[in-house]
């Protein structure tokens, strides 16, 4: 373990001597304190901006502008609830409803489709004949895939 607050200092006659200069910081621990300062002066910002700009929020309502209504309770709920379940619920019914229709099960555990090999071979019929040894002209247009034949 190295002595964080040491440094040698040499002097002009090429002697090195040991002197206490401060605290000795890798390039990590600087970035983690660059950042720590900057994200500290960023909320400082935002605490002051935002009580500078609250002083207007607080004034009276306009002359000019009358008395505003009440907004009813069951209107704002339908709002701030009512819109976000509805949008999930859409969201939900295009991301199931094409599988569903497709005959997949989306229930939890339930198998996935079948794997598909694209460009391989059609057929189970077509698996049988190459592993009972059908000849190589006949696989080479049916296997797909990349083959190292010459």
């Amino acid at each position: 373990m190295h002595n964080r607050y040491a440094a040698a200092v040499r002097t002009d006659s090429g002697d090195s001597m040991c002197s206490v200069t401060g605290p000795v910081i890798n390039h990590t621990e600087r970035r983690a304190l660059t950042r720590a300062v900057g994200l500290t002066g960023a909320t400082a910002a935002l605490l002051v901006s935002s009580l500078l700009l609250a002083g207007p929020a607080s004034a009276k309502v306009g002359e000019g502008w009358g008395t505003q209504e009440p907004v009813d309770k069951l209107f704002v709920l339908g709002v701030l609830v009512g819109i976000p379940v509805a949008l999930f619920i859409l969201i939900v019914a295009l991301v199931y409803l094409p599988g569903l229709a497709r005959g997949e099960r989306v229930a939890p555990g339930a198998t996935g489709p079948q794997d598909q090999w694209l460009g391989g071979r059609r057929t189970t019929g077509e698996l049988a004949a190459s592993a009972s040894g059908a000849s190589g002209a006949d696989q080479s247009d049916t296997d797909g895939g990349a083959g190292a034949r010459w």
